[in-house]
């Protein structure tokens, strides 16, 4: 018999070892990658200049850290509305500006580790909400967002705060929907709660409050304008090997571009397929949030590893809430979104930190439940084959890193961002079709799949009010 406490110690202590003893070699760069681009939206911005546009590369060149002698620009590709942030970050120096943005995310992670809480109908007491971090440090798509700077971890946190609160709450329900807003795939969970006349109001109140800060920012016509630069943005990142969309992985998996592109149009009728009976048949309109979000990867069309945080709300439901075999379906799911797959590839000096995370994140997970209700140990066994398998593709089929792999690479002066990026792409070599990549990235989306589908099936079984 093992008793929470010790499997949260168990978590623990495998976090402390991934993090101490078996770390990684730290990459070059800046620290905090893509709040370069964030912190150089600002100053573009504050300097009356297109913060979408190759202007960006005169800030990031100063960014320390940035490699001044190529061009590696990264593009910013949020809406309009976040630039007003980005505006006062820019007006410090950067490092101060980095670890300002460092400390929100790490509040933001206690606030989304709590609120996951609340959404599945727990007390927020000390036990669980130190289960739910050790959860969170271990869960690989939310550690990339805090290595990364990525502001979708906040909206994440800001979008499941608005679907918690948005019946007991409305203002408050309106504004963190405003904050969803800045990052569109961790909003997209929210379109199943439209419906309540209380959560709609709340949710359109927050759409409108956006457009308000967006037109001050970009002028009333923004969400045109974005829409175009994103299309560009996402036309340039299509199928390359950072993409989590199902066609992407086609695509790397061999498949031509026009059957790849069919594939995930057919994967993507399928996701909102299951949205619907997930609207129809889910009573709880927070277990219907949890699992509509972990459905985004399908529907998306643009998504990197770090996107993967919007399961972890239906992490924390599947784990709290699920009984036998659909816990086992539970536990398979958060394990295969929880690990950095592509990584393997790509840093293969981490996978033995994967491994340690990935024990984490499965004592964490065990640990929300008695004995009686724990999964089965042969789903550890596979599992840990499957991990064994993988990690020895990875090591065998080396991915790139961005901008590492660059070289001295020099753009077309007269160039567009997208295609400066798409070039930048090519010339680190991920714009190739590799089907061992192409199978590391589809298992977070089984994983993503697994968890709706434990949701479904516990609470269309189970219904509650």
């Amino acid at each position: 018999m093992v008793t929470r406490a010790a499997l949260l110690a168990i978590a623990y202590a495998s976090i402390l070892i991934a993090i101490v003893a078996v770390r990684p070699h730290a990459t070059p760069g800046p620290f905090l990658r893509d709040v370069e681009a964030y912190w150089s939206a600002g100053s573009t911005w504050n300097a009356s200049r297109d913060a979408y546009g190759r202007g960006i590369w005169q800030a990031e060149r100063a960014v320390p850290g940035v490699n001044a002698s190529r061009d590696e620009v990264l593009p910013f590709a949020g809406p309009p509305p976040v630039l007003l942030i980005w505006s006062l970050l820019a007006r410090l120096p950067y490092p101060a500006a980095a670890r300002l943005w460092s400390a929100v995310l790490i509040g933001a992670v206690a606030l989304l580790a709590g609120l996951a809480l609340r959404a599945a109908r727990i007390r927020l007491a000390p036990l669980p909400f130190a289960i739910a971090i050790a959860l969170a440090v271990a869960f690989g798509p939310l550690t990339s967002d805090l290595a990364l700077g990525q502001i979708a971890l906040l909206a994440c946190a800001a979008a499941l705060a608005a679907a918690t609160l948005a019946e007991s709450r409305t203002t408050v329900a309106s504004a963190a929907a405003c904050v969803a807003m800045t990052q569109p795939n961790a909003a997209f969970g929210l379109v199943s709660q439209i419906g309540r006349n209380r959560t709609t109001a709340a949710l359109a109140a927050g759409i409108v409050a956006a457009y308000a800060l967006g037109a001050f920012a970009a002028g009333p016509a923004w969400p045109l304008e974005y829409a175009r630069a994103l299309a560009a943005h996402a036309s340039a990142e299509r199928f390359i090997a950072i993409q989590f969309d199902p066609a992407a992985i086609a695509f790397g998996a061999g498949a031509p571009a026009p059957v790849a592109t069919a594939f995930g149009i057919a994967a993507m009728l399928a996701a909102l397929a299951a949205l619907v009976a997930l609207v129809l048949r889910v009573p709880d309109r927070l277990a219907r949030f949890a699992a509509c979000s972990a459905l985004t990867p399908f529907v998306a069309g643009f998504f990197h590893e770090h996107d993967l945080v919007v399961a972890y709300p239906a992490a924390i439901w599947c784990a709290t809430r699920t009984r036998g075999a659909t816990r086992t379906a539970g536990l398979a799911g958060t394990l295969l979104v929880a690990v950095d797959w592509l990584g393997f590839a790509q840093r293969p000096s981490g996978i033995a930190q994967s491994a340690f995370l990935a024990l984490a994140a499965c004592a964490a997970f065990a640990a929300f439940s008695d004995d009686r209700h724990r999964p089965a140990m042969s789903v550890l066994s596979v599992f840990a084959v499957l991990f064994a398998l993988a990690a020895w593709l990875g090591a065998t089929h080396p991915a790139p890193v961005w901008p590492d792999a660059l070289g001295a690479f020099h753009a077309p002066a007269a160039a567009p961002i997208a295609q400066v990026w798409a070039a930048e792409q090519r010339a680190s070599g991920l714009a190739v079709a590799e089907p061992a990549w192409a199978l590391l990235r589809a298992l977070p989306l089984i994983g993503c799949a697994l968890l709706a589908a434990a949701i479904y099936r516990r609470s269309a079984c189970h219904r509650t009010a």
